[in-house]
């Protein structure tokens, strides 16, 4: 059968079947966000979606995540399809009528969207047991936001026995339902830092008796550009930025500590080894010269999101074939944005894809971040297909 007329309808067949309890399990989620591993409350909701399907089901994995296996009638390879179902401590400013009931908490970056898209790929499957050559496993992954979650769910052996894997995010400023991915590295590593630069307090009125911490981080912080715009290979993208910055309890008090938090973004694997070495370096050569000094903390988070060529080609031409050849885009970049799919990536073949919901939606990450919930049926259809092509392409 050709693709597209294997999937001809599907997306409506989703909208009509599903649609309503994808957008109230999103709605569900939503209103009652959580963060990190603590997503108890949220996989009680998933459990309920799926709550008579013909699944195996595995709770617990990585404290609070869902793992659920359907089997297929052939004797055939297992496809994973994965979703992130926490949220961030940001204010809610959407106004919607069911924003977020937990003060200072959001699903600011669409994981209620992907989670409730994956649980309605699960019905849809459900249904198509005897199209399937082989298993589906389905991922609801806490703590993407920070907790390497996905890493978590690998160690623990979630993900043996799984041959390809891919996953959904919903990406504001790509036009409506166009979605859109690339072979190879598709988000960068993410690595964070905390430095102390430490020098000798006093009173504001006498510097010169003091060796200013607030001045050494001023010219550490201007100092790191260099970082990225004189040692890294201009075609080589990387990213080196100070997020926070901490120090002195009143106005005319020189400090003796400053702390400061940041974050590196690589895609070259050399580069990303050599960072923290050259950046203790620097900083301590600008601390030493104004007689104070610097402690680093630095931590590799999350690795290269990187796509396999065959997995990536797979999702554009099912995506096509299911919305029609505009909507689906090769990107001709990687984002410098982290994302702990990665994990599985380093495991397992499989493709992560953008799904557009709009190039005038507010961003993600923001206290108004909303999207048009027409996206949910769509992206749920995607990863039906996904699994459903993967699984008659052996």
């Amino acid at each position: 059968m050709e693709t597209a007329q294997r999937y001809n309808g599907l997306v409506q067949r989703v909208r009509e079947e599903f649609g309503e309890s994808i957008v109230a399990l999103r709605r569900d989620i939503h209103r009652e966000p959580e963060l990190g591993f603590d997503t108890r409350k949220t996989a009680e909701k998933v459990l309920d979606a799926l709550d008579g399907l013909p699944l195996e089901v595995q709770t617990g994995v990585a404290e609070n995540g869902v793992v659920a296996t359907l089997e297929g009638s052939g004797n055939g390879p297992t496809v994973g399809l994965r979703a992130d179902m926490d949220a961030l401590p940001i204010r809610e400013q959407t106004n919607l009528p069911f924003a977020s009931e937990v003060e200072g908490r959001m699903h600011a970056c669409g994981h209620d969207g992907h989670t409730s898209m994956l649980a309605g790929a699960a019905r849809a499957l459900s249904g198509m047991r005897d199209q399937l050559q082989g298993d589906v496993r389905f991922f609801f992954q806490p703590a993407e936001e920070g907790g390497g979650g996905g890493r978590v769910m690998v160690e623990e052996g979630a993900a043996d026995g799984v041959d390809s894997i891919f996953a959904l995010h919903l990406w504001p400023g790509l036009p409506f339902g166009v979605a859109a991915t690339r072979p190879g590295p598709i988000m960068a590593a993410s690595d964070a830092f905390e430095m102390k630069v430490r020098g000798t307090g006093g009173h504001g009125a006498f510097p010169h008796e003091t060796a200013d911490a607030v001045v050494m981080a001023a010219q550490i912080i201007t100092a790191l550009q260099t970082l990225v715009s004189r040692e890294a290979d201009p075609v080589e993208p990387a990213v080196v930025s100070v997020g926070e910055i901490s120090a002195g309890s009143a106005f005319n008090i020189i400090p003796g500590e400053v702390r400061l938090g940041g974050t590196v973004r690589t895609l070259d694997a050399d580069l990303r080894q050599r960072m923290p070495e050259r950046l203790e370096e620097l900083a301590r050569g600008v601390a030493n010269g104004m007689r104070g000094d610097v402690e680093l903390d630095y931590d590799f988070s999350y690795p290269v999101a990187a796509n396999d060529p065959e997995a990536a080609r797979r999702a554009l031409a099912v995506a096509g074939s299911l919305f029609g050849g505009d909507h689906a885009r090769e990107l001709p970049n990687p984002s410098m944005g982290g994302e702990d799919f990665a994990f599985f990536l380093e495991k397992l073949p499989g493709a992560f894809v953008w799904l557009g919901v709009g190039e005038d939606v507010p961003r993600l990450h923001t206290s108004a971040f909303a999207f048009d919930e027409e996206i949910l049926p769509r992206g749920a259809a995607l990863l039906t297909a996904l699994a459903l092509e993967t699984l008659s392409s052996r």
